[in-house]
């Protein structure tokens, strides 16, 4: 099946060229691997379900393993295939031909080549083909390709906005479901089944479900933990199409309304969420809009009686990150990371928490916005950081929040050339 139309391929691979035609000599040639299948240990004829390295499948449009692409200044770009073996087209039922070349070629061609750079997924026999070159040179190519690469075309925004339809429909039977008495992996169990009933081809990442004290948790697991009725309920889970993800997160009353402490926390973060992303725009530096979320974050708590210091010393001292540890988001699109950012080397801190990317905002970029604020039991008994904050917080009306757990929301944006951004996961609504 092809997923990308041809056009979409080749502008792709154009971009790409004229960044590589400033970068590579006559003689070059650079190889993007696609990654072979793994093998289960023990497992005879069984391997992990494969993924093919995202700029490969960026580049190719294909999905088959032990795929090549190949670029030089005076060929362009050649795709390598393997060809379909006997037996997958019986026990796989198999009935197309490969696009590109027949891998077998590939040998042949190298050979004309003083330098070859490696990228991708290769095997250890793939690394060995790499000849005469330094590794701070694929690193080099690497991060002039992956910068182009966070720019979002029409067709993979479209991908991702499907998959926000889908993710849509299993937040609605998520909410349809919740009540006192389920457990949160009933409540996974729901919203899996729902979204694999509408066309999700996999979970993005494990579906996170933390209800009351387990909302704390940033990366809650779902248990047999029994839901009861005054609790916050936090569901953080995606949609996967072809590797094309979103990543959401809400929060909802186990019963028909908030506690008043929940009703508070929720409504400091919807504000802080709202107001990072109507300032998501292009050419605003990405921890700006963090110190923005965190900044509403720490009024909330200043009027919660939480914090004894204005916001702006909760976010000098870093005092915030006992209650904000994380970043206000993070490139998605093509995985739920995305292209990451591989030039960051030297990651800085910005209000007491390491942001997963540091950078300008560029039109049709594709970012999470996920504010959150926490009561989370090992930062806050931590002693070292009790004796840091011991002026800066009222530890005594800190432990009345502590059941409540956190509350974190998490859209999907699209930033535009001019103005706020797109939500891309407008669809899945938000509580009223």
């Amino acid at each position: 099946m092809q997923i990308f139309s041809t056009q979409a391929i080749k502008n792709r691979q154009l971009r790409i060229t004229n960044i590589l035609s400033q970068s590579m000599k006559a003689g070059e040639l650079l190889l993007v691997f696609c990654g072979d299948p793994i093998q289960k240990p023990g497992g005879w004829d069984q391997n992990y379900y494969f993924i093919p390295h995202p700029l490969y499948f960026w580049l190719s449009g294909a999905r088959r393993p032990s795929g090549v692409m190949t670029f030089s200044v005076d060929q362009g770009w050649t795709h390598f295939q393997k060809p379909y073996s006997d037996a997958e087209k019986i026990w796989d039922g198999i009935t197309e031909e490969i696009t590109g070349q027949d891998r077998g070629l590939l040998d042949s061609k190298l050979k004309s080549f003083d330098k070859i750079y490696v990228l991708g997924q290769p095997s250890a026999h793939d690394l060995k083909l790499a000849k005469n070159n330094k590794s701070e040179d694929e690193t080099r190519l690497n991060i002039q390709i992956e910068l182009e690469r966070r720019i979002k075309d029409s067709e993979e925004v479209a991908l991702i906005e499907k998959a926000a339809h889908i993710a849509s429909l299993g937040y609605k039977k998520f909410r349809a479901t919740l009540k006192p008495g389920l457990t949160e992996r009933d409540l996974q169990v729901e919203y899996e089944a729902e979204i694999a009933r509408h066309g999700s081809h996999k979970n993005p990442y494990e579906t996170l479900i933390g209800s009351g004290v387990n909302a704390a948790i940033l990366h809650a697991s779902p248990t047999l933990k029994k839901i009861t009725k005054d609790e916050v309920v936090l569901i953080d889970a995606g949609v996967d199409l072809y590797d094309y993800c979103v990543d959401i997160t809400r929060v909802f009353p186990a019963g028909e309304k908030f506690s008043s402490q929940g009703q508070m926390l929720y409504d400091v973060v919807q504000k802080a969420h709202a107001a990072g992303i109507e300032n998501s725009k292009a050419g605003t530096d990405w921890h700006a809009v963090h110190a923005l979320t965190a900044k509403i974050i720490a009024e909330g708590l200043k009027t919660f009686g939480v914090l004894k210091c204005d916001a702006d010393t909760a976010l000098e001292s870093e005092a915030i990150a006992l209650f904000y540890p994380h970043g206000v988001g993070h490139l998605v699109g093509l995985r739920v990371r995305d292209t990451g950012s591989p030039e960051n080397l030297s990651p800085k801190k910005y209000c007491g928490a390491y942001l997963r990317v540091d950078l300008k905002l560029q039109e049709n970029f594709t970012l999470t916005v996920e504010p959150g604020c926490y009561f989370i039991p090992a930062l806050l008994n931590n002693s070292e950081k009790r004796a840091k904050f011991k002026d800066l917080i009222n530890w005594s009306e800190l432990e009345k929040w502590i059941p409540v757990g956190g509350v974190r929301i998490e859209d999907d944006i699209l930033i535009q050339k001019a103005g706020s951004p797109r939500v891309l996961t407008q669809a899945v609504g938000y509580l009223k």
